[in-house]
């Protein structure tokens, strides 16, 4: 009986020893598993904060972007505005036909003096607005090659290469005996390299060359097809 109790008694210890062993086990992976979760959570937590001051400079950047766009808004508005004055100035039974003093006129050399004025400033977007409202309105003018020329010039100082090139590309388009045609022919080029259009610029490079060989734009054209080669 005496041998019976005592392998009794050392039986429920083992167990007890067994259970405690396996608790200790327990306990270890759990502080562990805490340990990575502290680490995910510190981790969220960062990029939350990072996700959130990207977020600030991100409605930042779009507060410059409005007031730039509406900056230019402006700009095509008042030269709008100088335009329906020009029409309104020269409508029969208006102005000096009524007796009454009509506003003064603003001329279509005017409104590409102030787009020029705004290229030469610095102010590109209003400059390529200003031309390409200019070429809207006045498509058959004098200076409508150089306009060409300038909002071509314009939009690639702006960064809108692709625009640029439309601009040059039209020039060469509706002008091909313009006087700017190596300028053009070499600033297209050019502005089509970062479109990935490499082969079709160095044909216009090449162009440059050939059929303008004494021109400042042949001996430009020559370095640059040596560039892409």
């Amino acid at each position: 009986m005496k041998n019976v109790t005592k392998l009794i008694f050392m039986a429920g210890s083992g167990f007890l020893l067994s259970g405690c062993i396996a608790s200790e086990r327990d306990m270890s992976t759990l502080k562990l598993q805490l340990q990575e979760l502290n680490a995910t959570i510190v981790q969220m937590q960062s990029n939350q904060a990072e996700l959130a001051s990207k977020m600030d400079e991100l409605n930042r950047n779009l507060s410059v972007s409005n007031e730039n766009l509406s900056q230019v808004d402006s700009q095509i508005f008042k030269l709008s505005a100088k335009l329906d004055d020009l029409t309104a100035s020269v409508r029969p039974g208006s102005g000096a036909a009524s007796g009454a003093a009509a506003p003064a006129a603003v001329l279509p050399s005017d409104l590409f003096a102030e787009a020029k004025s705004h290229l030469d400033k610095g102010a590109y977007e209003p400059a390529a607005m200003g031309f390409k409202l200019y070429l809207s309105k006045y498509p058959d003018s004098e200076n409508a090659e150089q306009a060409y020329m300038y909002m071509g010039d314009a939009y690639i100082a702006a960064g809108q290469t692709k625009s640029g090139a439309i601009a040059y590309a039209t020039l060469l388009q509706k002008y091909p005996k313009s006087k700017f045609i190596p300028a053009a022919r070499l600033k297209y080029a050019l502005s089509i390299v970062p479109l990935g259009k490499t082969d079709e610029a160095k044909r216009y490079l090449a162009s440059v060359v050939q059929e303008f060989p004494s021109s400042s734009e042949a001996k430009t054209a020559k370095a640059e097809l040596a560039k892409l080669k």
